[in-house]
């Protein structure tokens, strides 16, 4: 039996609402395989954590002004209130280059994801949940680090710390403080903007074992052209 399947079941909310086309397959598959994503691309996660993948903007979200995909990829303990790695994940936006990824966008599009999900997750479970009062800061570091190692070091990166203040709804249903790191880059051979976030209830400390994890989940992520692109 797949050892993933009840942290698949527990997101059953999440995934349902998303759309489920295409996110069985995705979330069920090898996560060190390449995952298509536009034309042209390919989103390769060097990791076994598993994940899946979404249309933007998704349904749980549809205020949201961003269209592209998201891929997705849990930690081993995302649904698991007591792990250490508990809804500690990674996830990246992919989207066409005429949608310019500013701190602005990013400030209002990460909080309408959030405020959205929070929302409809907790309706499916009977909770109210007032997301009007979670608030999302965001905070531009003077220097990008730990960037994927596959971009060219002339690639323009800008770097964020976030932290978002809202109810986790899919376990506790309590209030939770999400740590994020956000990087975001050009890719000039796909003609996309890219968004990857790292997130965990974790402090951002270099010695927090899943953050470590992330980081290196970022470092190795690689965007590919497809062949015959």
């Amino acid at each position: 039996m797949n050892m993933f399947r009840p942290l698949l079941l527990l997101a059953l909310g999440f995934t349902a609402l998303a759309g489920r086309s295409g996110l069985a397959s995705a979330a069920e598959s090898d996560a060190k395989a390449p995952t298509a994503g536009a034309a042209g691309e390919l989103l390769v996660f060097h990791t076994d954590w598993k994940g899946e993948r979404i249309t933007l903007p998704p349904a749980f979200a549809p205020t949201m002004k961003l269209k592209g995909i998201e891929e997705i990829r849990f930690a081993p303990g995302m649904f698991q209130a007591q792990a250490d790695s508990f809804f500690s994940y990674a996830f990246v936006f992919s989207v066409s280059k005429e949608q310019e990824l500013t701190e602005a966008v990013i400030q209002r599009e990460i909080l309408v994801y959030y405020r959205g999900l929070a929302e409809s997750v907790s309706k499916g479970k009977g909770r109210a949940v007032d997301t009007g009062k979670f608030t999302f800061k965001l905070e531009r570091a003077k220097q990008a680090t730990g960037v994927p190692e596959q971009l060219p070091s002339s690639t323009p990166i800008r770097q964020y710390a976030g932290e978002l203040d809202w109810v986790e709804p899919f376990v506790t249903g309590k209030p939770q403080l999400l740590h994020f790191e956000i990087h975001s880059w050009t890719v000039p051979s796909t003609a996309r903007n890219y968004l990857f976030v790292c997130t965990s209830p974790k402090a951002r400390g270099e010695t927090e074992a899943v953050w470590k994890e992330l980081r290196t989940l970022r470092r190795r992520f690689e965007v590919k052209s497809q062949p015959g692109n």
